[in-house]
């Protein structure tokens, strides 16, 4: 069965992104791995109280309780949404979330993660400026990234940033699988630049390669790659926005003209970043 992992702070975000991790775990015939994380207070190392492991267990057995406490919430919210069937199991553990999510997704073979984003300063900002975008950059396995302001509705149409290299395709395969267990279309975007060299017999070939899949290809000559993408999410009525993961300097120079500029629109869906060793 596959594993997907729900990294949670109790907080309003999180609640947010959970029902796009039961709907994810319905549709993939997953069980969901709740994981919380807490810190440890800093202590200098010249008071280190003799009973720190005494200190160390007690806070972890509040932080259990917390969320013991806790997980009666999010088994409701799955029952009213008609998800009281999906296996949901916890972890807790000390120490930074990227860490422990890094730690996780190899003990439990975790075949997505998803958690959210505050979506408080700028789509690249909310993302790239919080734990998702940590582990975005970080982990092996693919991450859902839910805005707050994403209320979940049925994902109908997917978002595929291309740029039709090898890679690409195989990213694109396999989000074919999840596509055909939401019923749901994918469209395919390029942005070709003035300076691209990607031929028109490329993109045949490629559309041939892809005919017996649900997928539509669009090609957009644009030099602005950011603005192009807004307005195909919001032309296209796009549901979900993915992407293949790269190294973070990737997507700073595809989503800012310098490194201090802000974006300043939000994209409100949610975006999914397949790893190139994917689901």
């Amino acid at each position: 069965m596959k594993r997907i992992l729900f990294p949670t702070d109790f907080s309003e975000i999180a609640d947010n992104a959970f029902l796009y991790a039961l709907k994810m775990a319905d549709s993939l015939e997953a069980e969901i791995i709740l994981l919380h994380t807490f810190d440890m207070p800093i202590i200098d190392g010249a008071e280190i109280p003799i009973n720190f492991k005494e200190m160390y267990d007690t806070l972890e057995i509040q932080q259990m309780s917390h969320f013991k406490d806790y997980i009666p919430h999010l088994k409701e919210i799955a029952a009213n949404n008609g998800m009281g069937h999906i296996q949901i199991s916890h972890l807790l553990k000390s120490g930074d979330l990227t860490y422990a999510m890094q730690d996780v997704v190899q003990e439990h073979n975790i075949s997505l993660v998803v958690m959210g984003t505050s979506g408080v300063s700028g789509w690249f900002d909310s993302i790239f400026g919080s734990q998702a975008g940590e582990a975005i950059t970080s982990l092996t396995a693919p991450v859902l990234s839910i805005p707050i302001e994403a209320k979940y509705k049925k994902i109908k149409t997917i978002a595929f940033t291309n740029l039709y290299r090898e890679k690409d395709f195989e990213a694109l395969e396999r989000l074919v699988e999840i596509a055909l267990k939401f019923d749901a279309t994918i469209k395919s975007l390029y942005v070709k630049k003035s300076f691209t060299s990607l031929s028109d017999e490329e993109i045949k070939t490629w559309e041939q390669r892809c005919s017996a899949w649900p997928v539509q290809f669009f090609v957009i000559p644009h030099d602005d790659v950011k603005e192009t993408i807004q307005d195909f999410i919001n032309n296209q009525h796009i549901d979900l926005l993915t992407m293949l993961t790269e190294k973070r300097g990737f997507w700073e120079d595809l989503f800012t003209s310098s490194l201090t500029q802000k974006i300043s629109y939000k994209i409100e869906i949610p975006m999914l970043a397949l790893h190139e060793n994917g689901l």
